[in-house]
């Protein structure tokens, strides 16, 4: 995401319903502002304890019991140091922008184009070519 985008949902349909966003945010938020109300998210219900960051998820799988339990092994790294731990739930949250989708060919005549073209993905900041 680059520097500048400003969301394009208001932050009463960007909200949870549990967690409003508060009254002195404007509509349309900064992403800053976004990732300062999922702080404030995270805060509230103290979630933080239950967050990892820049760990790197090695394996997913059933437990023996999991037709009864409905629980998951799950094995993560951090640090050069593997990890296993038990949950009753797992999502996967890859991020809807992993993948950029760039479909040349519905852009007729783009071979001739002298100039320079990029996904979005690529784009962080106008002062830079990419």
């Amino acid at each position: 995401i680059y520097r500048s985008v400003v969301s394009n949902s208001s932050k009463e349909m960007s909200c949870y319903s549990d967690f409003l966003m508060p009254a002195n945010f404007p509509n349309y938020l900064h992403n800053s502002r976004f990732l300062e109300y999922c702080k404030l998210y995270a805060e509230h219900f103290n979630l933080m304890k239950h967050i990892q960051f820049k760990t790197k998820v090695c394996a997913v799988s059933k437990r023996p019991d999991f037709p009864t339990s409905g629980q998951w092994d799950v094995v993560t790294e951090k640090d050069g140091k593997q990890e296993s731990a038990i949950f009753d739930a797992v999502l996967v949250c890859s991020g809807r922008y992993v993948q950029p989708v760039f479909p040349l060919e519905s852009f007729p005549g783009l071979e001739k184009f002298k100039g320079k073209y990029l996904h979005s993905q690529e784009y962080k900041h106008p002062d830079r070519k990419s």
